[in-house]
């Protein structure tokens, strides 16, 4: 059965319920108050810089998922590049087409603004999400490679 999602920008009036989310995807084996609460503080963070963006499928009152993006520039096209940061459908709400309505959206946010392209990283052994990006119209590119220069703890041999 195949549902109908509202897509919900966050706002400041959205970010309890999108605390919940987002401590549902960084805390999977479960979340309490003091993290949700970092979540909120995140989130806040999120909406004062301006550089991300967050949007939430909604159905019935209950929000199942979320996607957070921003924009790049492809010099080499002269055009605007969406930039897939996070995907998230909380567990309860898995395969109902929240994930599938939120990547629409953001296709139609992405063509609306004449972007050349939507990307996104995931890992290999994620066959589910791998699954889901490539029936939304995903492609893997293959000589392509992810380089990250972590800039907090995450990493300790990072070279000062």
């Amino acid at each position: 059965m195949e549902y109908v999602w509202d897509i919900v920008q966050l706002d400041d009036s959205s970010v309890a319920e999108a605390s919940r989310l987002l401590a549902g995807y960084r805390y999977p084996e479960g979340w309490n108050d003091p993290q949700r609460e970092q979540c909120e503080e995140a989130l806040r963070r999120l909406l004062a810089d301006g550089v991300m963006h967050f949007i939430m499928a909604r159905r019935e009152e209950a929000f199942a998922g979320f996607v957070s993006y921003g924009w790049g520039f492809s010099t080499t096209k002269g055009l605007p590049v969406l930039r897939i940061q996070d995907v998230y459908t909380a567990p309860d709400h898995r395969r109902a087409g929240a994930a599938e309505a939120l990547l629409r959206w953001l296709k139609a946010a992405a063509r609306e603004r004449g972007a050349h392209r939507m990307q996104l990283e995931t890992d290999t052994d994620n066959l589910p999400a791998r699954a889901l990006y490539a029936k939304a119209g995903f492609e893997w590119i293959a000589h392509k490679e992810v380089y990250m220069c972590p800039l907090n703890s995450w990493n300790t041999a990072i070279l000062e």
